[in-house]
């Protein structure tokens, strides 16, 4: 009898321990989440959106965009409403990649051309700059890898240090050197720039040509200088004619490494090969620390997408690639759970700019974003073209479900990592960003930026000031574009195009606009410069201006004519075939399959029905 009670109470007690067990484990896995797990560094995942606006994702705003993944990952994480970069793509990825102001070191233009044209060029990031890849592979070991657009230059130099991503810190990278462009489909990019290209180039051809004929019927040419004039400038103008029509192959390549893989480019299952090659670089990473940039080379013109986002898109060939992006980061993060790497790595999912709200097809069919109540978007100033949409998790150390209100910045990425990480930024030079890992887990209620610049090419357009107090946030602007309403009314440069930095299409302000972003987030209702609140503002706002460009040092211009040209005998080409014969496609093996359209039942059943072991 007593020995049968022992039996029950030893039981009981065996009972209660387990159940304790099984109620204290979760708990402490919630505590050691994110603590980057004893000894282990985290993982680090950039989402980079191209020419997403704020207005294009269902977190933020957009009733009818269908991204539930992206919008998972706000209620996991951190929203950011005011995170800032550069109006085009690369400023704003050499700023990202390195924490600093891009006209630091070259790379901001002075001339019409403010992205890389040409993957043979010249331009570049420096490759003295130093990246968050090479920071956190060389101070900590990461493996790091890039998949997708790079758009920061392919040129190596004398000392044969190169500006690729394989030379700028990244162990693998698969994707495209330059950017997605309309050449790549069914366009042509130097006619979206410039309407009528073709036709003035053709007219300057005819009056050339007329001239040389009058000039020899005059006697004014002698006979064999006519001839060798008439020869160059047939010559001239075909070279001409041929690099500005063969971007496609010159320009649309898909590269593994160093090595041409594709050429030209096809978006057949494009999205698929990307995102299958970043959850390969995972798996073999898993079990150590790693760097994953996932650089979308959608919605960038020339938009494309697979035939089942189509179908079920409401925002037609846009919508699509939105809605397409959106999948990839749900196989991404699906990736990481199966793996059990989710909570130990931190993501952070952006765009590189706002909307393009200029852009449209042949036919005149809108194929550009949205940026919501911001004005403006992508080549401006205004808040559509550099406010971004922005999550950040990291389970354990963010609070999910958190919007944060305050300006930060993508400068801001290299100095907040490196915390992260646990790693020194001393081996990079003075950084412009800031550290707003406090900020993000709400030990700091103020952003640690006071003013921000923000720059149109080489041209600094406006500037953003936070005092210290109050909740406040004050836009000055010192140059702005000429905005005209589109075919869809919203208004933009559609007069030129992308909008320009200077000349007869900008306006000049002297004294500057100003507008309070928190009760004005549209800029429309600009205030009195010469208030008495608003006056000892815009002084202390020049100030900071004058002092900025003060700490800018010499550096070597990467859009000079020499560097932005086309350098044939520096062209990627496939292997065994020599340009302009180049032509290679991937091998079809290589692809993650879209998945067969889900019911609602489906997710249902699968937690209900007992899993099977694999054999």
């Amino acid at each position: 009898m007593v020995l049968g009670t022992r039996f029950k109470m030893a039981s009981l007690v065996s009972h209660l321990l387990s159940t304790l067990l099984v109620l204290w484990l979760p708990c402490t896995s919630l505590v050691s989440m994110g603590d980057a797990t004893k000894g282990q560094p985290p993982n680090i995942i950039f989402i980079i959106m191209d020419d997403v606006g704020m207005g294009d994702l269902g977190c933020f705003g957009n009733g009818t965009m269908q991204t539930p993944h992206i919008d998972q990952l706000a209620r996991e994480g951190v929203k950011l409403t005011h995170h800032v970069a550069f109006p085009m793509c690369t400023p704003s990825r050499a700023a990202l990649m390195t924490g600093r102001y891009p006209v630091r070191y070259g790379l901001a233009s002075n001339h019409l051309i403010r992205v890389i044209i040409y993957v043979s060029s010249q331009s570049s990031m420096p490759p003295s700059e130093t990246t968050i890849a090479e920071m956190l592979k060389n101070e900590a070991g990461y493996a790091t890898g890039l998949i997708g657009k790079w758009h920061l230059g392919f040129y190596c130099n004398s000392n044969n240090s190169c500006s690729d991503p394989n030379g700028q810190g990244f162990d693998y990278f698969y994707g495209l050197p330059l950017t997605n462009l309309k050449d790549c489909g069914h366009g042509n990019v130097f006619e979206s720039w410039y309407a009528t290209i073709f036709r003035d180039l053709g007219i300057a051809f005819v009056v050339a040509l007329v001239g040389m004929i009058y000039m020899r019927i005059r006697k004014g040419i002698h006979k064999n200088s006519f001839r060798v004039a008439v020869t160059l400038l047939f010559v001239v103008s075909a070279i001409l004619y041929y690099i500005m029509t063969s971007i496609g192959v010159m320009n649309c390549i898909l590269m593994e490494n160093r090595k041409v893989i594709e050429q030209p480019l096809r978006y057949e299952n494009l999205n698929q090969r990307l995102t299958r090659r970043a959850i390969s670089f995972i798996e073999r990473n898993q079990n150590e620390p790693f760097f994953l940039v996932m650089s979308h080379i959608q919605a960038h013109t020339q938009v494309f997408s697979s035939e089942r986002f189509i179908k079920k898109t409401n925002h037609g060939l846009y919508g699509a690639a939105v809605e397409e992006i959106d999948w990839s980061v749900g196989e991404l993060m699906s990736s990481l759970k199966k793996l059990g790497l989710d909570n130990n790595t931190f993501v952070y999912l952006t765009s590189d700019n706002g909307a393009h709200v200029e852009e449209r097809s042949e036919e005149g069919i809108r194929e550009g974003g949205w940026n919501g109540i911001y004005k403006g978007g992508k080549t401006n100033t205004f808040e559509g073209g550099i406010r971004i949409p922005t999550i950040m998790r990291f389970p354990g150390v963010l609070e999910p479900n958190t919007v944060l209100d305050e300006p930060t910045n993508m400068l801001d990425m290299m100095p907040t990592i490196a915390t992260i990480a646990g790693v020194s930024t001393a081996g990079s030079k003075p950084l412009d960003g800031q550290n707003i890992y406090p900020l993000l887990k709400g030990e700091e209620k103020v952003t640690p930026h006071e003013v921000m610049f923000h720059y149109c090419g080489s041209w600094l357009h406006s500037a953003r000031y936070r005092p210290r107090k109050g909740k406040a946030v004050y836009k000055i602007h010192y140059h702005t574009p000429k905005l005209t309403q589109g075919p869809y009314g919203q208004m933009g440069c559609f007069q030129v195009y992308p909008c320009r930095c200077s000349g007869r299409y900008v306006n000049s302000h002297n004294p500057p606009l100003v507008y309070e972003l928190t009760s004005d987030p549209g800029e429309t209702t600009p205030l009195d410069p010469n208030h008495p609140q608003i006056a000892p503002i815009v002084s202390k706002v020049n100030a900071a201006i004058k002092e900025h460009r003060s700490s800018i040092e010499k550096s070597t211009y990467q859009y000079s004519m020499r560097k932005v040209i086309f350098r044939p005998w520096d062209q990627p080409c496939c292997e065994g075939s020599v340009f302009p014969f180049c032509q290679c496609q991937e091998s079809p093996d290589f692809v993650l399959p879209l998945p067969e359209e889900e019911t609602p039942l489906k997710p249902v059943l699968e937690e209900l029905l007992p899993k099977v072991p694999s054999s």
